[in-house]
């Protein structure tokens, strides 16, 4: 349970910290450069991938291949014919074949981040303005997730501290 105390302290913070920046920038109703929502997905696929140095790696990687590939099926889209439905199906369908077996190349083996990196382009507006929002979205939700687990680890010896006994008051003697 101190754990997860310390992680939701944490976590807590930088959420928080993220939220009020991410809606204080200039642009932020009309243009954002970085994405609160994008930043927490980022922050699950760290936690997904197992955390440390080896998440934080893990989750960069595969979240910004996932925005190339969605730009990609973007791109194929537009290219073979604007606003059908069935080109944008396939490009899709290549881009998702794609996402899986690039996980044989071991910096991109975790595949849900590949999803949830072109699922953010996607979301964020599928433009060329929206690669550059994406990407700065996952990176610091990322490094954010990465700065949690390690107050996370700050915090939790600070909670299992058991107050220290104060000496007894000197009470006044009987025999005076």
């Amino acid at each position: 349970m101190k754990r997860l105390l310390a992680l939701g302290i944490s976590i807590g913070v930088l959420a928080g910290a993220l939220t009020w920046v991410g809606f204080s920038l200039p642009g932020a109703a009309t243009a954002p450069v970085l994405v609160v929502w994008a930043g927490f997905a980022a922050w699950a696929v760290f936690y997904a991938a197992g955390g440390g140095t080896g998440g934080l790696g893990k989750t960069v990687a595969s979240t910004l291949s996932g925005v190339v590939w969605g730009w990609l099926i973007v791109q194929a889209a537009t290219a073979a014919m604007s606003g059908n439905a069935l080109v944008l199906g396939i490009a899709v369908a290549v881009g998702a074949f794609g996402m899986c077996v690039q996980a044989a190349w071991k910096p991109l083996a975790f595949i849900p981040g590949a999803f949830v990196g072109a699922a953010c382009f996607f979301g964020v507006g599928a433009t060329n303005a929206a690669v550059l929002a994406a990407v700065v979205s996952l990176v610091v939700g990322a490094l954010l997730a990465f700065a949690s687990e390690k107050g996370a680890d700050l915090v939790e010896p600070l909670l299992g501290r058991k107050p220290t006994a104060r000496p007894a008051a000197p009470t006044a003697s009987r025999h005076a």
